[in-house]
């Protein structure tokens, strides 16, 4: 494979899963735009207080998703069918029977979580509106994030892409009705988004009930089976971690922005929040695309070729950060006008906080990146001190930097601690290629 097959080849990998990730980041961002137009600084408090809760549904649904689908692809791998619909049939089943008391949970404690972040009185209202509604839809939100992992598994993957298209467009179109035109806001928002996923989901299962489907389910093949249960939520265990991970983020930013600051600042961190993901999902699909090409090459003992997609893969998500990243502080008050409408107050507030909290975003793409590559090399302890080092750092410099810098120091915690992380992570990279060099000389 030649240089330029091999860039075709990354390209090829990397654009469906980008396009994926992207859209799947559309339902918030869309939500974030409207909601901002139409309820300015108070509405994006709001959910932004709200979303770890959401954040907790979405984990679930991804260690169903990827649990389900690694199980259910390792039994089609080894021929073993009646296994591999089982598998399918357990996912399917836990959206059920996680879904409904999760959302019961999240209904109940709704109200007493906005207060613990300290919203009150319109605020807390607002909040518990958007919890309201994905709480009792709580199996669709995780279907919406676990079948069209299960999809792709099956070998459907522009299926899936189109699944999740359909319920962001659905949910595009749906926002400008309910929250613009009627002005049914959080409430509103919420609505539209369930129903978009409920689209998505609708589509995937009727995949999965066809004849396309290559496992053709019987009902015989969908019985509860414990023990299988257990095999998807232990396999996809991990894949949570991150999104809890990230509403914890979310709650302790919040806190400490109400503290030190107002709801304005909260809002301000929404905004920062809402482009922050873009590049995330953008830098995820890049990893999509590098993972199997890396793997692939270094188990055909091939480190020029390994090195090269490295290279293609840093080039993409870290070069496009930068100039993401620099367009952000060039250009603050047209990326933070796109969500505050003609909220002065909130746009200078978010002007400040895009400066400070994202002048080293283009950071993010390289720590996933390489962690990614160290996955895909079979290096997994590697992978999960990078990983588990990027929750772990943020902490401790979430409680000194607010004492030591006050409001400015809540802002800064979280890209200081990726430039720490970064140099530890330069290093690391370094010596695996290095290492890397020993296969050259292997006979």
């Amino acid at each position: 494979m030649n240089s330029q097959s091999i860039t075709r080849t990354f390209w090829r990998y990397s654009i469906p899963a980008i396009a994926a990730l992207m859209i799947s980041g559309l339902y918030m961002v869309v939500d974030g735009i409207f909601i901002g137009h139409a309820m300015g600084a108070t509405g994006l408090s709001a959910i932004n207080m709200a979303w770890p809760l959401s954040g907790l549904m979405l984990a679930i649904g991804m260690m169903i998703g990827m649990g389900g689908g690694a199980q259910c692809s390792l039994a089609q791998g080894a021929a073993q069918w009646p296994e591999a619909r089982s598998y399918l049939a357990q996912a399917i089943w836990l959206l059920v029977l996680l879904g409904i008391p999760t959302g019961v949970l999240v209904v109940l404690i709704g109200p007493e979580f906005m207060a613990m972040q300290g919203a009150e009185n319109d605020l807390a209202q607002l909040g518990n509106d958007y919890l309201r509604v994905i709480g009792w839809a709580a199996p669709l939100v995780f279907g919406s994030i676990a079948l069209p992992l299960l999809v792709r598994n099956l070998g459907a993957p522009r299926l899936a892409t189109l699944a999740m298209l359909m319920g962001a467009l659905t949910n595009v179109a749906l926002d400008y009705l309910f929250i613009i035109v009627w002005q049914w806001g959080l409430h509103g928002a919420a609505l539209a988004t369930v129903i978009g996923e409920s689209l998505s989901v609708l589509i995937c299962l009727g995949f999965i009930c066809s004849r396309h489907n290559p496992l053709q389910m019987p009902l015989a093949a969908c019985t509860l089976n414990l023990r299988k249960s257990l095999d998807v939520l232990t396999t996809g265990f991990s894949s949570m971690l991150m999104y809890l991970y990230m509403s914890l983020v979310v709650v302790l930013h919040n806190l400490l922005f109400m503290h030190y600051g107002s709801p304005l600042q909260v809002a301000a961190y929404a905004i920062a929040g809402y482009l922050m993901a873009f590049y995330y999902m953008f830098a995820e699909g890049v990893c999509g695309g590098m993972q199997p090409l890396v793997s692939y090459f270094y188990g055909a003992r091939e480190p020029d070729k390994v090195r090269r997609v490295l290279r293609l893969g840093l080039l993409t998500a870290v070069g496009s950060g930068v100039l993401m990243t620099a367009a952000l502080l060039i250009l603050p008050r047209l990326f933070a006008g796109i969500f505050s409408g003609s909220d002065q107050a909130l746009l200078d507030a978010s002007v400040l906080g895009l400066r400070l909290h994202l002048f080293a975003m283009f950071l993010d793409g390289f720590i996933i990146l390489a962690a990614s590559f160290f996955q895909a090399m079979g290096q997994a302890r590697n992978a999960t001190l990078v990983t588990v080092g990027n929750m772990l750092i943020q902490l401790p410099f979430l409680a000194v930097m607010p004492l030591l810098l006050g409001l400015n120091g809540v802002w800064l915690a979280l890209p200081l601690s990726n430039v720490c992380l970064s140099l530890v992570v330069i290093w690391m990279l370094r010596r695996q290629l290095q290492q890397l060099k020993t296969l050259d000389s292997a006979p």
